[in-house]
């Protein structure tokens, strides 16, 4: 947990400097942009490779290489000089929180499998609407008390804390039955698998271009901050809650569907004005309490157990591909307009796709679909 707590406050780094990031080093929306999705550009050549290798690699180690990653790329990004440096930094992270992702999102679902697994991954992806809210909270404070460099340092120190409690908490090997090779003749995407990763990747689009300039139509400054921050505060307490309920209902792959067609729906309607701003982040928090645990909960149930780690790998590769997109997509309108409606119509368009694709999504026979118990 505190792993992907660090994950998530260096992945949301980005909004709370934007002013700061344009001032100080002179870029531009589209630069900004780029910056906030290049924590995910290695997660579209890695994630897949890094998958399906985690399903043979010791859980202890590779964690531990993940960490390290994330600690230099941290340190670069708060002593960067210039963009080339910070751009660096961000790829650099990334790389080692996309080991973290995959092996902790593998570690829940091979432990809860046919047991709370949407509950599990509730509260698992709990963790990084809290590492929002802290950052974005805090955010004002640390900067004008410690400047925004030392901020940054703070997340670095985040990640060297982790390291010694993952050493502790993550088995060193294995568990029995694991790391064996995936029986053959199987196709290694199935239609069911292409369509999850898909319709994830279209979440992110839209998600990713929220959180990155969302603060600044709510207002800008801090209270544009703390208004966008609501989306993770009902997260942080609905992703358990959404969990447990799709558990004791069944089809996670319609929770998908309904969640990403609501994201649609709310950006929409921000386009068309009618709704005002704090109902819009509230709405958008439903949103993500219950799509990140409905999409985490479904791997494991659409391919062998020798697989999941390649599931969640090519899962993981399209909505980071969709993290990188959405950002440059939105800073793109934005930079061509200084009109919102067209940013929210393009990006409602985008998530009514993602909730079609989902659709598609169907579980492997046989597969556990929830805990009756």
């Amino acid at each position: 947990m505190v792993s992907f707590f660090a994950v998530g406050m260096t992945f949301f780094a980005v909004p709370p400097l934007v002013e700061t990031l344009r001032a100080t080093f002179a870029l531009s929306n589209l630069a900004i942009g780029f910056l906030m999705g290049a924590i995910a550009v290695p997660a579209i050549v890695l994630s897949i490779p890094f998958g399906a290798a985690l399903d043979r690699w010791p859980p202890r180690a590779a964690g531990l290489a993940g960490l390290a990653a994330m600690l230099v790329g941290a340190v670069a990004f708060a002593v960067a000089p210039g963009y080339p440096v910070l751009l660096a930094g961000r790829l650099l992270f990334g790389a080692g929180a996309l080991l973290m992702n995959l092996l902790l999102a593998r570690l829940i679902s091979m432990a809860f499998a046919g047991r709370e697994l949407a509950l599990a991954m509730g509260l698992f992806t709990g963790t990084y609407a809290a590492a929002m809210i802290v950052l974005f909270s805090l955010h004002p404070w640390l900067s004008a008390t410690l400047g925004w460099r030392a901020e940054m340092g703070l997340l670095a120190a985040l990640v060297l804390v982790a390291i010694p409690l993952h050493a502790v908490a993550v088995p060193r090997l294995a568990a029995a039955g694991e790391g064996t090779p995936a029986p053959e003749g199987a196709p290694a995407v199935s239609r069911s698998l292409a369509a999850l990763g898909i319709s994830w990747m279209l979440y992110f689009v839209g998600f990713s271009a929220v959180t990155t300039f969302g603060p600044e139509w709510a207002g800008g400054g801090g209270n544009g901050l703390l208004v966008t921050s609501v989306i993770t505060w009902v997260a942080m307490f609905g992703t358990p809650l959404s969990g447990a309920v799709i558990d004791r209902s069944g089809r996670p792959q319609a929770w998908c569907a309904a969640g990403v067609g609501l994201m649609a729906a709310t950006l929409a309607l921000m386009a068309a004005r009618s709704l005002p701003t704090l109902v819009a982040m509230v709405a958008l928090g439903v949103v993500a309490s219950v799509v990140p645990p409905a999409f985490y909960s479904l791997p494991g149930r659409l391919v062998p157990p020798e697989r999941v780690g390649f599931a969640f790998g090519f899962i993981t590769a399209l909505s980071n591909l969709g993290t990188v997109l959405g950002p440059a997509l939105a800073g793109a309108v934005r930079d061509a307009t200084p009109a919102w409606a067209p940013l929210w119509l393009t990006l409602a368009g985008v998530g009514l796709a993602g909730a079609v694709v989902a659709g598609l999504v169907r579980p492997m026979a046989g597969r556990p679909a929830h805990d009756p118990s």
